[in-house]
């Protein structure tokens, strides 16, 4: 496992540090984990404590969550698509952004539903909340933390009841965009090479299936929380949606998955 420094001693330090919740494979940590990976970017983990005050990194960041990327005096980057500019202006190659205008809009308009607000990550965090919350037999401790990042990530009953319906169809739309792909000789989402949203897709996905414990080793708790059981999105998923988050994990990322 990879060595985690706490907050005040990486504000003293200069490089890249990126602030990671430790023990939890989040789709926006992981991500931005596998683009600094491809890119061969060294590193320093900060450790973030899911769901504690986190006083310190809000000082140093103005907010509380993971993933957040530093370099060197810049100004705090805690935002997907910051991150992977900022990578790509670390080290260009491998370039995960088109230089093509249309494969680029095409590739960040994918992301956005991928990782933005309202976007597959953030409705499916709702989801997860939403079971604990309206479940009268969870435990107090659950519905506590529920509660709390619910207010965190702005929960709300409506939107939370709108959201399997919405991450369907953006899986639906993926997997018609790989099956076009292949259909057109590629094995990735846009153009014929690597790009960030193949990377983005194959660590969202954990939210429908994670890895096998062997690659993903976590909380057996977690890992039910993160396997999809509801009906309308299962029916989304297309084999061939799995079957690239399994190719690009082998092919590209690091694996096992080190938290």
């Amino acid at each position: 496992m990879g060595e985690f420094v706490e907050v005040a001693e990486a504000r003293t330090l200069s490089g890249l540090r990126l602030v990671l919740t430790l023990g939890v494979p989040g789709p926006w940590s992981e991500a931005a984990k596998g683009i600094l990976y491809v890119k061969k970017i060294p590193y320093v983990r900060v450790r973030q404590e899911l769901g504690g005050p986190n006083t310190e990194l809000t000082e140093w960041t103005a907010q509380a969550t993971a993933p957040v990327a530093i370099w060197n005096d810049e100004p705090p980057r805690s935002t997907w698509i910051e991150q992977l500019f900022l990578a790509e202006r670390l080290e260009p190659t491998p370039a995960l952004i088109p230089d093509n205008i249309e494969e680029r809009m095409l590739m960040f308009g994918y992301c956005n539903e991928l990782c933005g607000e309202h976007g597959y990550g953030w409705s499916k965090r709702l989801m997860l909340l939403h079971t604990v919350l309206t479940d009268s037999g969870a435990d107090e401790s659950a519905r506590a933390f529920a509660s709390h990042m619910g207010n965190k990530y702005g929960y709300n009953q409506e939107e939370a009841e709108a959201a399997p319906t919405r991450v369907a169809n953006i899986v639906t739309t993926l997997g018609s965009r790989l099956e076009q792909q292949q259909n057109n000789g590629s094995r990735f989402f846009i153009g014929n090479q690597l790009s960030a949203l193949d990377i983005y897709w194959a660590t969202f996905a954990a939210l429908i299936q994670p890895l096998p414990h062997e690659l993903c080793p976590m909380p057996a708790g977690l890992r039910a929380m993160y396997i999809n059981t509801d009906p309308v999105v299962q029916a989304a998923v297309k084999p061939i949606l799995l079957e690239h988050r399994d190719f690009i994990y082998h092919e590209y990322l690091e694996l096992p998955i080190d938290l």
